[in-house]
């Protein structure tokens, strides 16, 4: 189970999320669900198409878990996935 203490350490791909304040202002306000993540962005699909999120852009993002709401920064999911995933364990 993902939990707001170990979402670092998980695969975020799948979960909804929320781009609530952002540097970008295209970024700002984005929410659906992660279909994609590179080393520096997050592919959301949104009710109006699929957008490109910088995570450095993204100043809070909001995930909805199933035991809460989690906000993190996008700065901390900087990197490749696999390489995110084995280095919070």
């Amino acid at each position: 189970m993902i939990r707001a203490d170990t979402i670092l350490s998980h695969e975020i791909i799948g979960l909804d999320v929320q781009i609530l304040d952002s540097t970008s202002q295209t970024s700002r306000n984005i929410s659906g669900n992660i279909i994609g993540e590179t080393k520096n962005t997050i592919l959301v699909r949104t009710s109006r198409g699929t957008k490109i999120v910088p995570k450095k852009s993204a100043a809070t993002i909001k995930f909805a878990l199933e035991s809460g709401a989690c906000f993190i920064s996008g700065s901390s999911l900087i990197g490749r996935p696999e390489d995110r995933i084995s280095r919070n364990r």
